[in-house]
């Protein structure tokens, strides 16, 4: 019998990748405004973005430790990848990447999974979403919660752990993840059946019960609901979200649920043995800071999940954090010593705590904050 292996999932909170950031890259979208700004940019810091300086790499900066040696990564891409070139009318912010960008970039950070539930996937129409959708397609990059039609836009993403394109023994065992995703924003997206909304009613909780449980083939190791939820700027989640979060592993059998759209950090519950992480925070991306709510400051959310007793499922074991701040259009590991790292580790033992769920006191080996998951 071989011995129960361990694997980890490291989630991240949005991952904005057009606009600024897609104008430092050699092909990019037109846009003479962005342009402009990102010039100033250039001129100001001609060693980090000067041509050629800033690669697929770069958004990922110093994180790329983590999410290389993870098993499986999993983002909130908060873009439209499109040249489509008419936006959402309305609307006051459109965001949209080349698509020639997109896989260079998320192969490099080891991406796996992106979230396509947001309010920016549809910012250029249904001809930029289609175009999104075949990009990833081409990309090998698996995704879910919008699709070319509505049950498109319902089925989960089929990962595995391990990978599928890597190489078992025959006593291993190939544990099968479904990533669902859906969004509670904007309502005026309602009309477009090939995208996942939701709002907080009766109805629609029997819909997820429907689109989680029933039409489940096969039953998969772990369940993960991807999901951007809430308000802006607001550091607890309100009675409806944490209500639906409670449903979704009472009686969906979710295992994790990747919470984000805060723009900052929220607070970690541990639920009945599951993990409900309720807002990520911004990973990377071109904001203007918010000093109040620091929406700089962000996290890897690495779950570490370990094999039951012969290979028959996957328990969850421990919740690593790792602090992260924007920096130049970068993603940045903190430092334990860093003053940001002790802001963000301050912040997830107060609003967990709200939650009822406590964070160790010590952090751990690589400076990570921890929340024990597997209650040994």
């Amino acid at each position: 019998m071989s011995t129960p292996k361990s694997f980890t999932l490291t989630f991240t909170g949005d991952v904005m990748l057009g606009r600024l950031i897609d104008q430092l890259m050699p092909k990019h979208v037109t846009n003479e405004q962005d342009e402009r700004v990102v010039k100033t940019f250039i001129e100001a810091h001609p060693t980090f973005f000067s041509k050629g300086n800033y690669t697929p790499t770069s958004p990922w900066g110093t994180a790329l430790r983590i999410l290389h040696s993870s098993t499986l990564a999993c983002i909130n891409l908060e873009t439209a990848v499109t040249t489509a070139p008419t936006p959402w009318p309305n609307k006051a912010f459109n965001y949209r990447m080349h698509p020639a960008n997109l896989g260079p970039i998320l192969h490099a950070g080891g991406v796996d999974y992106a979230s396509l539930a947001n309010n920016h996937t549809l910012d250029f129409g249904i001809s930029g979403l289609t175009e999104t959708l075949q990009t990833l397609q081409s990309a090998n990059i698996a995704h879910a919660g919008a699709g070319e039609t509505a049950d498109g836009a319902r089925k989960p993403a089929v990962l595995y752990l391990p990978r599928a394109s890597e190489p078992i023994e025959q006593s291993q065992h190939r544990h099968t993840v479904h990533i669902y995703s859906a969004t509670d924003h904007p309502h005026a997206w309602i009309s477009v059946p090939g995208f996942n909304l939701f709002d907080y009613t009766r109805d629609t909780r029997a819909r997820l019960r429907e689109m989680l449980v029933g039409a489940e083939a096969t039953k998969p190791a772990l369940k993960v609901f991807s999901v951007h939820w809430g308000p802006n700027y607001a550091w607890h989640p309100d009675a409806r979200v944490t209500s639906l979060a409670h449903f979704l592993v009472d009686e969906c059998g979710v295992d994790i649920v990747h919470g984000h759209s805060s723009h900052h950090v929220q607070g970690v519950e541990v639920y009945r043995g599951k993990l409900i992480i309720y807002g990520c925070g911004d990973f990377v991306d071109d904001y203007a800071l918010n000093t109040e709510y620091r929406n700089d400051l962000g996290a890897l959310w690495r779950v570490v999940v370990r094999e039951k007793g012969g290979g028959s499922g996957l328990g969850l074991e421990r919740l690593e954090i790792f602090p992260t701040r924007v920096e130049r259009f970068q993603a940045r590991l903190l430092d334990s010593g860093d003053a940001d790292h002790g802001w963000v580790s301050h912040k997830i033992r107060e609003l967990s705590a709200h939650l009822g769920t406590a964070v160790n006191a010590e952090l751990g080996r690589e400076g990570e904050v921890v929340v024990e998951l597997s209650g040994e």
